[in-house]
């Protein structure tokens, strides 16, 4: 048997995964926050529905930004996680759906709207701040940033 060794480092594969895994959360976040997302096929870029042009978005603002999508998240994958762990299937709906929504999505929009608040923004300020990091890669770098201080 031979031993063969791989190319890629366990530093660069974490990093990758890490990125892939931010991006895969803001935009679940986006969805369950009521956000329906469109795809062009003039464009190759994902458009939010209702977004709005962001007005100039400092570092306090980002970090208060960055804090309140990563409580989200990690309460989004402990939900997530408890349905896997019953043998459900995961909701494929958004916060905006309205009507018949398990009474877990209706406490997680309430607690995402709730961590929103309690750092300071507004729902639809969080949304301008997420539309703005998918646009501009400096500010994607910033969130990047601040999530590894986070962890």
């Amino acid at each position: 048997m031979t031993n063969v060794n791989s190319s890629i480092s366990f530093p660069l594969l974490n990093q990758v995964i890490s990125h892939f895994l931010l991006v895969t959360s803001l935009a679940s976040i986006g969805v369950l926050c009521g956000l329906a997302p469109n795809l062009s096929f003039r464009s190759p870029h994902l458009i939010f529905s209702s977004s709005a042009f962001a007005q100039s978005i400092s570092d306090d603002e980002l970090r208060r930004y960055v804090r309140a999508a990563y409580i989200i998240e990690k309460k989004r994958q402990a939900i997530v996680q408890g349905i896997v762990s019953r043998n459900l299937s995961v909701p494929d709906t958004t916060c905006a759906a309205g009507g018949n929504v398990t009474a877990e999505l209706k406490d997680f929009c309430e607690f995402s709207r709730q961590t929103i608040e309690a750092n300071q923004l507004t729902v639809g300020r969080f949304e301008q701040i997420r539309n703005a990091i998918q646009s501009d890669p400096n500010l994607k770098q910033k969130v990047d940033a601040e999530l590894r201080r986070l962890q």
